[in-house]
């Protein structure tokens, strides 16, 4: 029989450190040769303590050394397969001895760093979230279903976006599907070369209905009939407002131009002169300029009895847009003959005619348009930077240098462009349309990205004002409807409203609503 207790095997392999005998006593007690065989282990297993419970010390298997093969790291010890496993499992220093020692010098070496970096305490919460603020006395269980519903529709739809400057984030815009308020305005006559809609300083709209022209207050909501329609009236081609919001120029059909003080709701004087219509009227202090369909520019002074002072002749068909810089250096004026002119009030540039006559020549001549440029617009921001729309043939928006002459840029609007208007709060252009599309749009610039359309009327939007504060625009079109819309948001003023001056919805009195 055979047994497989071999003490002469073990008897033999004492001289070997890796095996040693079977005792009952503690494990960890071992020889000293033993001891300082596992010792070299011990060093590459982050020194710690390895104890076998088993009651007996495995025979490790010798790792084969292959020479060939130069992958393994050099600062990485071979350990053995069974010394591995228990190497992981137990150890003489507990994880919370190691974790106690060091939380305490960890805590406060990152309180002196936080309390010299002028930081939060670690544990302290960066963002604070708090319950909203109760809603004000004035509002109104509508108002605030609205509200909620507006906050809703913007953050869940990104309709457009719009920069501020280079680098700036991104914001979602909500476009204004709804007007503020829809006027009838019956006898709108729809004729793409006639400019008959104008704000105020004052907050007072003109427009040209018939051959009346009529005044809206926007402070009380009065209507205002300027005169009486008549067998001898005239249709009104054109109403424009003087920069201190005292007067009304009227153009009409027959070639003349008046002059209304609306206050006293009397006509205060007839120009007379031009041998056609006046679509386009432009003022620039007691200076009023008028674009005529024979192609030619007037400029009266409303102060004395000779009001013609100057004569411009720089188009071959009908004026239908001319806007005054508001520093009144520079006139801009649009024709039906695809022609931009920019005149220099400063500079008396002049030259013979055939007849010897000396006539005045604009600064310069851009025939960039396929179509006519009725739509002109300064930047309010940036003086030197003009902007044209062409008609339904170009629906091309071309912005320009004044001072070079030279093109900056240039965008398809798509449609018919009937009017431009310029942001005064940010960098943004409104434009409005005629065929095919009917709607307003704006722009944001110098990207020339589209932020939104809205679908403003039934019929061909044909002129546009802007509001005293820079935020609503009001559009005139041919459904014979006058709407206003509230684009932008006004600047922040620090100036709190009394509770006296609030309407019932908890809105400033004497704002479009």
């Amino acid at each position: 029989m055979t047994s497989d207790h071999r003490p002469s095997a073990r008897a033999a392999d004492v001289s070997n450190p890796f095996v040693t005998k079977t005792v009952t006593a503690s494990p960890s007690k071992l020889r000293s040769g033993e001891y300082d065989s596992l010792a070299g282990l011990r060093e590459g297993m982050s020194r710690l303590n390895v104890v076998d419970h088993s009651g007996e010390f495995a025979m490790p298997e010798k790792a084969k050394d292959n020479k060939s093969s130069r992958d393994l790291d050099r600062f990485v010890p071979s350990r053995p397969s069974s010394l591995h496993h228990s190497s992981l499992s137990s150890t003489t220093l507990s994880a919370e001895d190691i974790s106690t020692d060091t939380s305490f010098a960890d805590k406060s070496t990152s309180s002196a760093l936080s309390a010299s970096m002028g930081l939060p305490q670690p544990n302290r919460r960066i963002l604070s979230f708090r319950a909203a603020p109760p809603p004000a006395s004035h509002a109104t269980s509508h108002l605030d279903a609205q509200r909620n519903y507006l906050l809703h529709s913007s953050a869940s739809t990104n309709r457009g976006t719009t920069t501020t400057g280079p680098g700036a984030a991104t914001k979602k815009r909500s476009p204004p599907y709804l007007p503020e308020r829809v006027l009838d305005a019956p006898g709108f006559v729809d004729d793409y070369y006639l400019s008959l809609v104008d704000w105020s300083s004052s907050n007072r709209v003109a427009i040209g209905l018939g051959s009346v022209p009529y005044v809206w207050d926007a402070e009380t909501g009065n209507v205002m009939a300027l005169g009486e329609e008549t067998e001898e009236s005239s249709t009104v081609c054109s109403v424009s407002w003087s920069s201190d919001g005292a007067y009304l120029a009227v153009g009409n059909e027959n070639g003349e131009v008046e002059i209304w003080d609306v206050e006293e709701s009397k006509r205060m004087r007839v120009m007379a002169g031009h041998n056609a219509r006046v679509p386009t009227l432009s003022w620039f202090g007691h200076i009023l300029s008028s674009g005529c369909r024979d192609g030619s520019i007037f400029h009266h002074d409303v102060r004395v009895a000779q009001h013609k002072v100057m004569e411009l002749r720089g188009h071959a068909a009908e004026v239908c847009g001319l806007k005054w810089r508001p520093d009144g250096q520079l006139l801009a004026s649009g024709g039906n003959d695809n022609v931009v002119n920019c005149w220099d009030s400063r500079v008396g540039q002049s030259v013979l005619n055939a007849d010897g006559q000396t006539r005045v020549v604009p600064k310069w001549t851009k025939r960039n348009h396929t179509a006519a440029v009725k739509a002109l617009a300064w930047c309010p921001w940036q003086t030197n930077l003009l902007a044209t729309g062409g008609g339904s043939q170009d629906q091309h928006i071309h912005f320009w240098s004044t001072t070079t002459g030279a093109r900056t840029s240039s965008l398809a609007a798509g449609s018919q462009v009937t009017s431009l208007i310029w942001s005064p709060h940010s960098k943004e252009l409104l434009s409005t349309h005629g065929f095919p599309d009917h709607n307003i749009s704006l722009w944001s610039y110098p990207s020339l990205q589209k932020i939104y359309d809205v679908p403003a009327h039934d019929n061909r939007v044909l002129a546009s004002a802007l509001s005293p504060d820079g935020c609503t625009v009001a559009t005139g079109a041919g459904d014979e409807n006058l709407k206003f819309w509230k684009i932008w948001e006004p600047k922040t003023v620090k100036k709190t409203v009394d509770d006296s001056d609030r309407d019932a919805r908890g809105q400033s009195r004497g704002r479009i609503r």
